[in-house]
This record gives C-alpha cells, structure tokens and sequence, in this order.
C-alpha cells in the first residue's frame, strides 16, 4: 500500500505542475519579458502602467487611393472601427474591476491604463488580448553644444538654396515633429507655426496622463499647455529650426523655410517620453483633430529620438505606428542615434525595415564618430538609410534662453531634420509624388561616402535634395498595350514587382499621357475617334474624377503639351502637317482662342518637347530619323530652329527628360529597344547614351513621371 500511496503522490504532484506549466506559458506568451519581470517584483494589488494591445489588425495595404486625404480618411476610420470591435470586451471586463483611467490607442489597437498585477494576470488569458507589455520610458536625447562653424554651411551642403531658387521651398507642405516641444516665440518659428487647436499636442494636458509628467500629479505650465507650443529643453526647437527655420538672425537656419509646422510634446520636461504617450501622438499626428473627414495630417514627421538599449537590439513597440503613417503618405524620418562607432548600434525604431534612418556627417563629408552603425538588429538590413550635416550645425535656441536664440549642435537628432526638410522641398516640388518614390530618389542620388557603394557607417551616402529633384525630373517609361498600360513606376528601366499595371481603354484606343491636374505626376488617357477620356485625378481607372472630350476629326493625330507653361497639360492634333493646339485647356476648339501652326509635311510623325527648358512644350516632327524642332517656339520653320538626326527609318520617336535636366531629350524605340540621348546632345554617343529593353515589339511606348 505505501508504494501504491506513492505512486499517487508524485502523479497528483506531476498533475499540479504541469497545469502551472500550462498557465505560466500561456501568459508568457501574452506578456512580454520586461513586465513579467516587473510583475515578479510587484505586490499583487500594486498598479503598474501597461499597454493591451488586442487581436485583430485592419489590412491597410487594401487602401490605396491616390488622393491622399481620402486614404488617411479611409485609414483613420479602419483603425478606429477595429479597435472599438476588437476591443469590446476588453473594456467591459476593465469597467467591471473599477478601472476607469482608459486611454484607447486605436492606432495599434491598443489601451493604456495603469492598472494592479491581478488584473494583468487576468487580462493575459482574455481570448482578445494578443500581447502586454509594460508602458516604458523613453529619454530624450541629450543635446550636444558644440563650437560655432560657417553659418549654415549644413544647409549649403545638401544643396537645398538650389531648390529654392526654383521656387521650392516647402510652400504647402505642413512638417511636424516629435521632440520635447517647440518654443513658439522664437522669431524663426513663430510665423511658420499653422496654428489653431489641431497644431499643437501635449498629451500631458489630456486627461490620464497627468501621471507622467515630470512631477507626476503636478505639471508644468507648458506640459498643460493645450494649445500654444512650448519647450523648456530647446531640443524639439532646434530641430524644428533646422527643418523650417526662417532667416530673422540674418542667414537661413532652416531647410524648407516655406514649409508651416505642427508639433507634438513627447516629452516630459524632465525628458521621458511613456510608450503610450509616443503611441497617442503618433495617433494625433495621423488625425490632429479627431476628425477623418478633414485633411490635416502632416506631410513629414521628423523623429529625432530612439529606445534606449545597451544591447541595441530590435524593439518592434512602433513598428504598427511606422506602417500606418507609411500607409498613410506621411514621410516619417528618424534619427540613427548616438551610440557609434560600433557595428550594430543603431536604435529602434529608427532600425525597422519600413523606417529613414539617417546618420551624421560634419563639414568634411566624414561621418561623425558617434553616429549609430550597421547593419540594423531588425533584420540586418542596411543602416543607416542615409547621413546628412549633424556636427556643429547652428539653429534655433529657446528664445528666452542663455546663451542667445541661436545654439551650434551635434548629433544625429540634428541630421535628421535636414532629411525631413528636404522631404518637404521636394513634395512641395512634386506634390503628387508618393513618398516612397521620394525616398528612393534621396537614396539614389545621395553622394556615396566612405568606401565605395552603400556601407553599414553612412548608407547610400550624404544627401543631395537638387540631386534628388533631378532624378525625380527625370521620365520615365512605359508602353500600352490593347487597353494595358506597364508603366516603369520606380524607374529601374526594367520591369518588376514595384511598378504599375493599369487597365484604360480598349484595343485600337490611342494612349496618351499628359499632367492633367498640375500635380507634376502624368497621367493616362485614351483617343477614340475623336473622344478624349482622360485619368484626371490619376487613379488609373475610369471613374467619375475624370473628363471626356471631343476634340479633332477622325484621322487626327492626338499630341498633349504645356502649350503656354501653366504647369497643366492640355491637349492638341497634329493634322496632315496642320497643328491644332488648346491653348486655354477647356477641352474644346476656338476660333480665335486657340492656336492652329503648319509645321512638317503629312507623312511626319509629330512629336513635342521642352526643347529650351522655359517650361513652354513647343512641337516638332520626326521624318526618317531626323528631328525638326521648332526651338523657339513660333509654331513656325525658321533660322532659330534645328534639325537633328537621331535613329532611322522605322522607329518611334520618343521624348522625355532622361537626365533631369528639364529639357526634353530624344530617343527612338526599335522594336522593344530604347536607344535614349542621355547626355542631351542630341546626337548618338556610343557609350555615352543608352539603351534599354522595356515592352514587347508592337507595343506603343509613352513616357512620363509616374
């Protein structure tokens, strides 16, 4: 009997075991390393501040509109619907134990409470919650005041004065950061600032987290500030100076001075940001003021902070909050960090795969010693993305503060803003490019640093914004199809998985492509007979944003152009030698309004350009591989005009900017070979100029900034 009893025992034991076995690893799973570690040295009934994220995340990747105030309408209004499902009976049972403290981050599906260990226990096995984890902090970081250099010899070096003398300097674009604040008496500042109760976010003045202020319970007047911006560190103003910062002590502190800004209050004005307040500013800047229907996000965010991490290693907290801004067309940059030289010492979330890290350099184009390394801990990618100036770059200083309103930094929190800036320059350039599409083009033309090609100290190299206009000035190609149109969206001369393929039109339809809107971006369109369907609001569908037109007889040959440099395309046909030409744009011809030139004979094929770079489309014919070019523009045969000869018998000429120069170049397409003038010369150079394969033979091939 006394084995019998036990073998009993040690079953009943193995039993008991076990089922603890069972709960601690269903909890393990819910909650995350550092808050089962806080719990193990936390009184059951002590509160603790955490973060519930529930299950069930909304498929962003499905909202793809063009317009983008749609699309962030369209996301806001998916991220809140599924929070509030999903997280239904989260709040009940929360309700229920008495909590009533409640923060919702719908933007990861999320609340915040600070709440006892029990009811964190209890909420690890609700079937709703996906994971817990604990509400950490994050710290600001430190200036670095350093000695004063040439003024602005940071903004001189990424070339950004070469927009503006274009005209560009970040008119109609709203920039905002995420920083200890921005002190809106600066004289720099204060008249960028867009105002109103959606521009500035302290989220120490909304209810629940007076908690984390720097006194808890007892904060500052400008943590409560709700509606005027402050700083009481001088971090987020100078960052914010070199972003938008105007020219009141005399020489330009800012890179996109024509920009206005937004900001949110991360940071305590002890310099410790909780994750939950980082989340609910992500969630104001993608919806300041807590309506979808009204466009006013930002276009840029400037992030110049980091997780702390001695083992630098992959903390995935803001990657949800990464992907919906990017799903939004908001450009988000972060700082690299500060912890260099070593490999491997870059910060989240500044080394996610969806995020722009940038690096430091100083005035020597080397990269600054401190400046956080490659590859990236989240997946070993290359890190950083880029570097821009951020050693002894002069900015803006609290107003009221000592030494004066202007302070010379270094740190990556610095190098930053130069990249969020020239973001701004060029999305006020080309408003309707998407995002992506500009970070490649500041990838691609950064000046390579260091040892030859990207490397893991300073990425694609130091940026170069009149650079990465050039490449977005760039044409790109396409072709048509029976009703198919294979479009080079990402310009790597062949076709991949990231360009486009649209369907408008039918067979025997002839395309057309022209910037109907004034965006900068071309779009689509289709002759049939003498019907214009035209993709006006470049969704590349037919839908009720887009225009029809009758305009030419049968036979006509459609051409589009800017005819008198408006910035809009309008269109035209060439008519047996004959040029007919809608110079008000309205769709329809008249007398008298319009313009009819004689230019070419009727066997020449008609082809237009900007042949001087006035901004003026002038015409021209092609006639056995010679090129007719109506240089001046007078619609007219004259001594002012050129010949050129440039492909043979046979080929389809083509137009574009191939160098980013913005004057038209030439090219002829053989076949499915493009032979293209990349030099501008308008001759052929043998390997100078060249030659791609893109589309099939009998394709009709089109060219355009997509």
């Amino acid at each position: 009997m006394a084995g019998q009893g036990s073998e009993t025992s040690v079953l009943i034991v193995g039993i008991f075991v076990a089922s603890v076995f069972f709960l601690n690893s269903a909890e393990a799973d819910v909650i995350e390393p550092g808050l089962e570690q806080k719990l193990r040295s936390t009184g059951r009934h002590e509160k603790i501040p955490v973060i519930i994220k529930a299950k069930d995340n909304p498929d962003l990747g499905r909202i793809r509109d063009r317009d983008r105030s749609v699309r962030r309408s369209k996301i806001v209004r998916e991220l809140a619907r599924t929070a509030k499902v999903s997280q239904r009976d989260i709040h009940a049972l929360l309700k229920r134990n008495g909590e009533r403290k409640i923060r919702t981050l719908w933007i990861i599906n999320g609340i915040a409470l600070t709440t006892s260990a029990d009811l964190i226990r209890s909420l690890a096995n609700h079937p709703q919650v996906e994971s817990i984890v604990l509400d950490a902090a994050v710290q600001a970081p430190e200036r670095v005041v350093s000695f004063t250099t040439a003024p602005e010899w940071n903004i001189q070096a990424i070339h950004a004065p070469g927009l503006w003398d274009l005209g560009h300097t970040g008119q109609g674009i709203v920039v905002a950061n995420m920083d200890t604040g921005v002190d809106y008496d600066h004289p720099d500042l204060a008249a960028r600032w867009r105002g109103g109760t959606n521009s500035w976010f302290s989220p120490y003045a909304q209810p629940g987290d007076e908690a984390f202020c720097a006194t808890p319970g007892s904060c500052s007047a400008c943590e409560l500030s709700a509606t005027i911006p402050c700083d009481t560190d001088g971090h987020g103003t100078g960052t914010m100076g070199i972003l938008t910062g105007g020219d009141a002590g005399g020489t330009n502190i800012g890179v996109a001075p024509g920009a206005t800004w937004i900001a949110a209050k991360i940071f305590n004005d002890a310099g410790e940001a909780r994750f939950s307040v980082i989340h609910e500013s992500f969630q104001w800047l993608l919806d300041p003021d807590g309506d979808p229907d009204t466009d006013d996000a930002p276009d840029v965010v400037n992030a110049s902070w980091g997780i702390q991490d001695p083992q630098h290693a992959c903390n995935a907290e803001f990657q949800p909050d990464v992907q919906v801004l990017e799903a939004a067309e908001i450009a988000l940059v972060f700082s690299a960090g500060n912890d260099g030289p070593n490999a491997y010492t870059g910060l989240s979330p500044a080394n996610y795969p969806d995020s722009f890290a940038v690096g430091a350099a100083d005035s020597t184009n080397t990269v600054w010693s401190y400046s956080s390394r490659g590859p990236s801990a989240c997946g070993g990618d290359l890190f950083p993305t880029v570097v821009a100036p951020g050693v002894n770059v002069r900015t803006s200083d609290l107003y009221l503060g000592i030494p004066g309103p202007y302070v010379t930094l270094s740190g990556t929190s610095f190098a930053a803003p130069h990249v969020a800036g020239a973001f701004a320059l060029l999305l006020s350039a080309f408003p309707g490019q998407p995002v992506s599409m500009i970070e490649k083009a500041l990838a691609t033309s950064a000046t390579d640093l260091g040892i030859p090609g990207a490397d893991q100290d300073t990425g694609d190299g130091l940026i170069d914004v009149a650079r990465a206009y050039a490449f977005l000035s760039k044409s790109a190609f396409g072709v048509y199809r029976d009703g198919e149109w294979l479009l080079d969206a990402n310009r790597s001369t062949a076709w991949d998985s990231d360009d486009r393929m649209l369907v408008f039109g039918i067979g025997g339809d002839t395309p057309v492509v022209g910037d109907w809107s004034g965006t900068r971006i071309s779009k689509i369109g289709v002759v049939r007979g003498t019907t214009w369907f035209l993709d006006m609001n470049g969704t590349g569908t037919w839908d009720a944003g887009d225009a029809a037109f009758d305009f030419g007889i049968p036979g006509d040959i459609p051409v589009s152009g800017d005819w008198n440099a408006t910035g809009i395309t309008k269109i035209g046909v060439f008519r047996s030698g004959s040029w007919f030409l809608d110079l008000n744009g309205n769709g329809i011809w008249e007398d008298g309004i319009d313009a009819v030139s004689y230019f070419g004979i009727p066997t020449d094929i008609p082809i237009t350009g900007d042949w001087n770079g006035d901004g003026t489309t002038k015409i021209g014919v092609y006639r056995q591989g010679t090129w007719y070019v109506d240089m001046n523009g007078n619609g007219i045969w004259d001594a002012d005009d050129a010949a050129y000869s440039f492909g043979i018998g046979g080929d389809i000429p083509v137009t574009g900017d191939w160098n980013g120069d913005e004057t038209a170049d030439l090219g002829v397409v053989r076949g499915s070979t493009w032979f293209l003038d990349l030099n501008g010369n308008r001759n052929w150079d043998e390997g100078v100029d060249g030659v791609v394969d893109f589309g099939i033979p009998g394709d009709v091939p089109i060219t355009g900034s997509w």
